[in-house]
């Protein structure tokens, strides 16, 4: 872990013990990392505080703490979510976690459910974990951790708060680079369906939407750049030499106009159709078709 990144996690660190020393901590959590493990640790600690009965948390003193450090607390579970063959959190899984938890805490007084693998919960799956974090009982609470905050509903997103334990470093799945390509293929292909088609992989999901938005933004940004005649280091530099050949600086402006747009209504939780809808029209009439 870098010094930046260490120093980033120390200062979560001291946040969530103040959250749950002041009682305020949500009963829903996400915790985004590159490393599953390092968000394990981060979810055994927001767990090990939790269950704490010192005033300073964790004091690693307590009889809950001491079980937390362990790995043997009664009332922290830890799961997967992976049920037979199937390497996927399933939902069958999620049914389990609900049942369980509406089962009074054997020693503590909170209930913590550690979710692994949350990047790979589908979408009935992550429904049928809604409809406990919509309404969960007072002693519970849920940490899931993932690899790519972008894989979850956005109605789940709106009911827990995340803690990112990223680095700076920019880091692009390979979901959001073949989106963002298949976005430029079509700001420079005549087949009018050709948007449409690359909207399609955003359905339901208007976080992912957000993410690939804000990098197309960035290529936009650095089209721009290049054009002014000015060279800085790309994530995209084959997409940037393609669109700096076929629009105009004012198109290219534009299109940076419409990605700021389209951020703010995914932030104000736009209808995904009419997202969707809005990004196709938007984009073409900013390249003048």
């Amino acid at each position: 872990m870098t010094d930046s990144k260490m120093e980033k996690v120390n200062m979560l660190y001291e946040t969530v013990a103040q959250s749950v020393s002041q009682g305020n901590f949500p009963h829903g959590v996400l915790v985004e990392c590159e490393n599953e493990q390092d968000g394990v640790d981060f979810a055994h600690y927001i767990a090990n505080c939790l269950v704490c009965r010192g005033e300073t948390k964790p004091c690693l003193k307590c009889a809950d703490c001491l079980k937390a450090e362990k790995g043997g607390h009664p009332d922290i579970f830890e799961t997967d979510g992976v049920k037979g063959k199937s390497k996927n959190f399933t939902v069958d899984a999620v049914r389990e976690i609900r049942s369980n938890a509406f089962i009074v805490p054997n020693e503590s007084d909170k209930k913590i459910y550690i979710l692994k693998n949350g990047q790979n919960m589908n979408e009935q799956a992550q429904n049928a974990l809604l409809k406990i974090l919509e309404e969960p009982p007072t002693y519970v609470f849920f940490i899931i951790v993932t690899t790519s905050r972008s894989t979850m509903l956005e109605t789940v997103l709106s009911r827990v708060q995340t803690y990112s334990i990223l680095s700076d470093e920019v880091k692009i799945s390979e979901k959001e680079e073949n989106a963002v390509n298949s976005f430029v293929d079509a700001l420079l292909s005549v087949d009018e369906l050709k948007l449409m088609e690359a909207t399609a992989v955003f359905q339901k999901n208007n976080q992912f939407a957000k993410s690939v938005i804000m990098l197309l933004s960035e290529v936009f940004r650095d089209a721009l750049v290049k054009k002014s005649g000015y060279t800085r280091e790309m994530l995209f530099p084959e997409q940037v030499n393609a669109l700096c050949m076929a629009l105009t600086s004012k198109s290219l402006l534009q299109l940076v106009s419409v990605c700021d747009k389209l951020i703010e209504a995914v932030d104000r939780n736009c209808n995904n159709n009419l997202l969707l809808v809005r990004m196709c029209y938007e984009f073409k009439e900013a390249i003048g078709r």
